[in-house]
Parts: C-alpha cells; structure tokens; sequence
C-alpha cells in the first residue's frame, strides 16, 4: 500500500542492549491488511532506538543498510537487522501505521455507514408499512 509519507533517514549505534525495538510484518505475516511492510511495535526503554528518540510505534522501515526490507517475509527483515552490524541505517515512514490504518477504515465498504442506513430504511419502510397493514385490517373488521 502505498503512503504520501515523506522518508526519514535515521542512523543508530548498536548498544550493549541491541537495537532495542521489535517489529512486527512480512509477506509471510502482515500487519496491516493490504501491506506486507515491516513495522516498529515496541520500543525497548535501555535500547538504542529508544535513547536515539526519532524512531517511533506505528514507523514503517523501508531499508536497512541500503537494502530495500518492504517484500521480505519477517524472519528475513530479523535476520537482516541481526546482520546488520553495529552502525545500522534505515529509512522509514513516521506514523505509517496509524495512516495506514486511517485509509483502510475510511476505505472500506460501510465505513461511513451507508449499506447499515440502507438496511435501517428497509425495516423502518417494512414497519410502517406492516402497520399499515394492520390498521387497515382492523378498520375493514369493524365495517
């Protein structure tokens, strides 16, 4: 899926305590419906990501050391970032998940409501019209 999100370019310094952040996507497992991409999901407090302060929950990472991480499966997108070496750079999308999921609720067949008005119309038309219905039966009764 694609995204009018600018790219970010961040560089972090492996610590003692690792890049310090998961991530959860891949072709084989994606995260969000319609895009396999690979997302930041936790940030660990002692990590280096999370000390470095720019990458954030919801950031798509696009590559990883000039590689391009968006059609990996997800064992392929760790084992990229376990090789990675200690000076690791990624581009990534800031707040990618959230826009993501913004597009795919407003995207979405009934999102705004419309085929459950349509259902409500129809049963209040059927109300109105079986007590009709019922009213005209009982006043041709009483005649």
């Amino acid at each position: 899926m694609s995204l009018n999100l600018p790219v970010a370019e961040l560089m972090l310094e492996r610590g003692d305590s690792g890049l310090g952040f998961n991530i959860r996507g891949g072709t084989d497992i994606p995260h969000v419906p319609g895009d396999s991409g690979i997302f930041v999901t936790r940030l660990k407090e002692d990590g280096a990501a999370f000390k470095d302060g720019r990458l954030k929950e919801g950031d798509k990472i696009l590559e990883v050391n000039g590689k391009n991480i968006e059609r990996v499966t997800h064992n392929e997108a760790v084992q990229i970032f376990i090789t990675a070496g200690n000076t690791v750079r990624m581009k990534v999308q800031h707040g990618a998940y959230n826009e993501l999921m913004k597009n795919l609720s407003s995207s979405r067949p009934g999102a705004g409501g419309g085929a459950a008005k349509i259902i409500v119309i129809a049963l209040l038309v059927l109300a109105v019209a079986g007590i009709g219905g019922f009213v005209f039966h009982r006043s041709q009764q009483q005649a």
